[in-house]
């Protein structure tokens, strides 16, 4: 495609700095996921700390309606500080309510009704993506990331890594990781 590109040893490590920095990020890695939910491998992220996050993604990135919550993915070690009740989390596709102050701490992932539908992520299972949650972790203080699907609005999940370099100039994403390489927008003057 001729874009500019750098490449990375830690691609989890330079997705969690943007992310801590505020940034919204696209992150593309191994095998195509099956289900409804991106689960970490055709992801657009951001940090759930900022209060505004949400409607930045909404507006600028995803194009859809505000109303719409966005998931949390987290490490599965910090599951208990986040969700009551926690059981098998690994889908995003169950409910739950979050402890007292959750809502203020990470208002970007806290649904209207105090609840977040969640994915608690291991170790084995992803290792890129829980090392980029645990980074994000320590420089945070919350090994959680807003995590929704690697697409716009009417548009199918990215599955090549030409979908994923054409959805990610088509919007206001900042970065695209992408297995060991890092692709970031050039500000206009």
């Amino acid at each position: 495609c001729g874009v500019n590109y750098i490449e990375t040893d830690d691609p989890s490590t330079d997705a969690a700095n943007f992310l801590a920095a505020g940034k919204i990020v696209s992150w593309f890695q191994g095998r195509m996921e099956v289900g409804s939910r991106a689960l970490g491998n055709r992801s657009i992220l951001a940090n759930p700390a900022y209060p505004d996050i949400k409607n930045k993604v909404n507006e600028r990135v995803k194009y859809r309606e505000s109303w719409r919550p966005f998931c949390p993915s987290m490490t599965d070690e910090a599951k208990n500080r986040y969700i009551q009740g926690p059981n098998d989390v690994a889908h995003m596709i169950v409910a739950y309510q979050v402890p007292a102050g959750v809502e203020k701490s990470l208002p970007g992932i806290v649904h209207v009704d105090g609840t977040i539908r969640p994915q608690a992520v291991t170790q084995a299972k992803n290792p890129r993506f829980h090392a980029l949650i645990t980074e994000l972790g320590k420089q945070t203080g919350h090994p959680v990331v807003m995590n929704t699907s690697f697409n716009v609005r009417s548009e199918p999940i990215v599955c090549t890594p030409l979908d994923a370099v054409r959805c990610f100039y088509s919007n206001g994403l900042d970065a695209l990781v992408m297995g060991n390489f890092v692709l970031t927008k050039s500000k206009a003057s």
